[in-house]
């Protein structure tokens, strides 16, 4: 799993991941690693050379240091309550049963790769190049009359989100899915009724349940949840911390899996020390 911080990307003003790689030797040059979760961007630096710091003189080191042990003493306090209104404030929203019931919608849907934007109160995806399934790909593949007789005889898969057409800074239009928070109380309220009737095991390799431990993460973080980009071998999660600072959280799928494992024991009274936090 890894860490970096989060920015908004120039290009396509998704969320751009870069992190400052510290070298193991006294060197003067340190490597930066950035990407973007939805295009090709990269920042146009490659390294950072560091260079000679001079020391200030002792009565000038003194001041400063009386200085700032003032001012934080002075800044302690506020820092600490704006920490804690900003644990109260994020620990309101319900990530995980917002991304399960989300993440069920997008197995009837059959996306493979897509990226996840929270906005407040709503929730906007849009599958990323090369998603849409295995059955889509072999659809492409066929001809243009034979594609007009199976899709008359073909029933189409809608979201029960709203569907919406934006345009990619590659100037091509795709479909993106748009979920309220009222939206997604009353696609929970259907598919509990239709629970009650076919009831099922939980499998922990689904879409809606590892979307489901990633906001369980997110809400035992205390954290604030700005978007994932979801891809076959990695899951990127940004987040805003309590203390105002946007972070990438790099996960693999089976690591996932092993946090829902831990989950499902603990909902389960089966174990409760393990949890992960």
């Amino acid at each position: 799993m890894g860490k970096f911080r989060a920015r908004h990307c120039p290009k396509c003003n998704y969320y751009l991941g870069f992190s400052i790689v510290k070298p193991p030797f006294k060197s003067k040059e340190t490597s930066v690693t950035s990407f973007c979760l939805n295009c090709t961007y990269k920042l146009p630096i490659r390294g950072v050379f560091r260079g000679i710091r001079r020391t200030s003189s002792p009565l000038r080191r003194g001041a400063l240091r009386l200085a700032s042990m003032k001012k934080g003493k002075q800044t302690s306090s506020l820092e600490s309550a704006q920490v804690d209104a900003a644990e109260n404030f994020f620990s309101t929203v319900d990530y995980a049963r917002h991304l399960r019931v989300i993440g069920q919608d997008l197995e009837r849907l059959r996306l493979e790769a897509f990226n996840l934007e929270c906005t407040g109160d709503t929730y906007l995806i849009w599958s990323r190049p090369g998603g849409t399934g295995l059955e889509d790909s072999a659809l492409s593949r066929l001809s243009k009359n034979r594609l007009k007789k199976l899709w008359k005889n073909k029933s189409r898969t809608h979201s029960y989100g709203q569907e919406e057409l934006v345009t990619l800074p590659s100037s091509l239009q795709a479909k993106r899915y748009r979920y309220s928070f009222s939206d997604i109380d009353r696609m929970e309220h259907e598919s509990r009724s239709r629970r009650y009737r076919k009831p099922a095991i939980a499998d922990g390799h689904s879409l809606s349940q590892l979307l489901r431990t990633v906001g369980a993460i997110v809400g035992q973080r205390h954290q604030r949840l700005l978007g994932i980009s979801w891809q076959d071998f990695s899951v990127s999660v940004v987040v805003e911390t309590p203390q105002g600072g946007r972070e990438i959280d790099v996960f693999r799928p089976d690591n996932l899996y092993d946090l829902w494992v831990r989950m499902y024991l603990r909902r389960d009274n089966r174990a409760l020390s393990d949890f992960p936090r």
